[in-house]
């Protein structure tokens, strides 16, 4: 008598069967692995706005003034010694020791780094890292990654610049000042955004690039002018009479849809953020003619000087700012305008509150 003896296995339509079934439970948990990595990178980036604000108190703490946003100076230089009290501790030339985030490093445990940008009466923006082994020096200062100033959701690698005919990277931050609604922003005549005069028309009234709206200005200190040396502005915690836990101090940017903030992180020549442009409007475009060529306008090009330097993240809906009082919070892209704006005022008179 002969046995038939089955042999084990799976069939052709089994094995596709499970494979099937292996499938759809990736599809259904690769979400929610992204979900989870997403959340842990927006914990962290919000760690790092919290050491920003940190440092801003500590600054403001030792000096009695808030740091200057930055110092677009237009390359002047202005000798050390020669500013009026109470500015001689904000002076220095475009790019020197001027921007906020450069200020506030001795505050950030990067006192060295900080010691790098020396000389109050040269401009540094090009300066490079102290090396005794190249004559000619490391990277660029503003090449330098500081992890602290990079948000962990966007893919922030540096940018090449070619500096004194050396290619060099240059890292650019995640965070910038907030201007609030200050009525100084401009419309590039090479990259026009049709949309400027809506914007400008949101703005504060009676406010300037030295009076700003926000906490903070492009014309931090003193700004120098061919008459002499005109006041800007390095505010005081005093000055934000709408309170701090209702005003808006720092927020995040997309890096590459800034021209600007593609300079890198501490380089002078910074806008800082206006809050009359919506949350998160889409700047990729790299010039006028490629956002026309994808049915845009200008006012999606990095280049045009307005919907650039406004606030925008990778987050989804919304973007993290640390406020006054150095909380941070999560505003929504949908916010109404008015509230916005309200936040972005530290003395309107109309405080406004996420809440």
């Amino acid at each position: 008598m002969r046995f038939r003896v089955r042999k084990q296995g799976f069939t052709l339509v089994e094995l596709l069967v499970v494979i099937a079934i292996i499938g759809i439970l990736v599809g259904l948990l690769l979400p929610a692995v992204q979900a989870a990595r997403e959340a842990a990178r927006r914990m962290q980036c919000s760690n790092n706005l919290k050491q920003i604000g940190l440092g801003i108190h500590n600054y403001e703490s030792a000096t009695k003034r808030m740091p200057p946003g930055s110092a677009f100076y237009g390359g002047t230089v202005i000798a050390v010694g020669t500013l009026p009290a109470p500015y001689e501790r904000f002076g220095g030339a475009i790019g020197n020791r001027s921007h906020l985030l450069v200020r506030i490093l001795p505050y950030m445990e990067q006192t060295a780094l900080f010691n790098q940008f020396s000389g109050d009466a040269a401009p540094t923006d090009n300066a490079r890292i102290q090396d005794p082994t190249n004559p000619q020096g490391g990277i660029l200062l503003r090449g330098v990654s500081l992890p602290m100033y990079i948000c962990p959701s966007d893919n922030n690698n540096p940018f090449n610049s070619t500096v004194d005919g050396r290619s060099s990277p240059v890292q650019p931050s995640n965070y910038q000042f907030s201007m609030g609604p200050t009525n100084s922003m401009s419309n590039n005549s090479a990259c026009p955004c049709p949309l400027f005069n809506t914007f400008v028309a949101r703005s504060q009234p009676g406010t300037t690039a030295a009076n700003p709206a926000g906490p903070f200005t492009r014309v931090g200190g003193v700004r120098p002018t061919q008459s002499g040396a005109n006041t800007g502005y390095c505010g005081k915690f005093g000055d934000v009479s709408d309170g701090l836990s209702n005003t808006l101090f720092i927020g995040e940017t997309i890096a590459d849809w800034s021209a600007h903030a593609r300079n890198g992180w501490s380089h002078g020549n910074q806008w800082g953020r206006f809050t009359q442009i919506p949350i998160n409007w889409d700047t990729r475009y790299v010039d006028v003619a490629s956002a026309e060529a994808a049915g845009k306008t200008g006012c999606e090009a990095r280049c045009n000087w307005n919907t650039a330097e406004g606030f925008k993240s990778r987050h989804a809906g919304g973007s993290q700012f640390v406020m006054g009082d150095g909380s941070v919070q999560f505003v929504s892209q949908n916010i109404d305008m008015v509230t916005y704006n309200a936040l972005g005022g530290k003395a309107e008179g109309t405080p406004a509150s996420l809440e």
